[in-house]
């Protein structure tokens, strides 16, 4: 069960587990509905604590104003104490200004040691989007109007809520007083497993067209029907706006039908900065221009003197004229 490959293309935590599950796609990634307020004093309903997992950086940013966010992820998926496990870590950083740029960078290190690290880097400021691999230069997106760029941002920003939904209605959070982060004053709630609220589960069927032996089976049971074994941590929200400031979650997640495998994940997340102590967020001071079609064979075939272009069709000669093209072709 070793994943191959790591990267934080969908919900970060998600992704992990089906990475380390092999890469087979499923899970509900439904939120909570949280009400999108547009003031520092917005209103938070706070009978229902759980759906501070579920904000947005945007909604997060109108209410507390400009911060930086930082997150680990650590998880191990096995069968057994004693076998062999597949473990990684991500590492997440977010700068979000209240005017709505941000800078966000996710990295995955599978710990199979140097160069091994994946991930991605978004910055995403004056309505242009920037982005680059972990190992590669930053590129200017314009055909992103940051649509694309707020998603993978919110990939990073949401993994507590993320986690949440795989605990399910398992999860529960218990009010014991209050903390302070970065300032501010916050409710604090334990978070632990209320085993009661998870009913019977049961193994959900094979999925149509997907194979059905028995390592898919399990994969499709992890990210679709995981039951948490258990769940400790701690939330504080902000006491005037309920936007999580610190959160740390610690669970271990089974399936029914297999009482050994076990995937145990540990989440890590708080506001580092908030207002003016948070940084600014500029335009990458290197950027190459946008290449969604490579040009390293061309460049090569120039090189070597093997690229020629081909002649245009004047217009008026029957059929339609063709716009200018570069072919390679072989040296006579």
């Amino acid at each position: 069960m070793l994943p191959r490959s790591m990267t934080p293309h969908r919900s970060a935590l998600l992704a992990l587990l089906v990475l380390a599950a092999g890469a087979c796609r499923g899970g509900d990634e439904s939120r909570a509905p949280v009400t999108d307020q547009s003031s520092a004093g917005a209103s938070f309903d706070w009978k229902q604590p759980r759906t501070a997992l579920d904000f947005d950086a945007d909604q997060a940013a109108r209410r507390l104003g400009s911060f930086e966010w930082d997150a680990q992820v650590t998880w191990r998926v096995h069968r057994g104490e004693g076998t062999r496990a597949s473990s990684a870590t991500e590492r997440h950083r977010l700068v979000q200004t209240a005017d709505g740029a941000f800078d966000v960078e996710a990295v995955v290190d599978d710990g199979r040691g140097p160069g091994s690290e994946t991930g991605r880097h978004i910055v995403y400021v004056n309505g242009a989007t920037y982005a680059k691999g972990h190992w590669a230069p930053f590129r200017e997106r314009p055909t992103d109007r940051g649509h694309a760029a707020k998603r993978f941002r919110d990939e990073s920003f949401r993994l507590a809520g993320d986690l949440a939904a795989l605990c399910g209605p398992g999860l529960t959070l218990v009010e014991r007083g209050t903390a302070t982060v970065e300032g501010r004053p916050g409710r604090r709630y334990a978070i632990t497993l209320d085993r009661g609220a998870l009913g019977t589960v049961t193994s959900p069927p094979a999925p149509s067209g997907r194979a059905t032996d028995r390592e898919t089976q399990l994969r499709v049971e992890l990210l679709e029907g995981a039951v948490p074994r258990t769940i400790e941590g701690e939330l504080v929200a902000d006491a005037a706006t309920g936007v999580p400031l610190q959160v740390r979650l610690v669970t271990t997640l089974g399936v029914p039908s297999d009482a050994a495998l076990r995937a145990e994940v540990t989440l890590d997340a708080r506001i580092t900065a908030l207002g003016a102590a948070a940084a600014a967020v500029r335009p990458p001071d290197k950027i190459l221009p946008d290449e969604r079609k490579p040009k390293g064979v061309a460049q090569a075939l120039e090189a070597a003197g093997l690229k020629e272009k081909q002649p245009v069709e004047p217009p008026g000669t029957g059929e339609r004229a063709e716009p200018a093209e570069e072919a390679a072709r072989p040296a006579e």
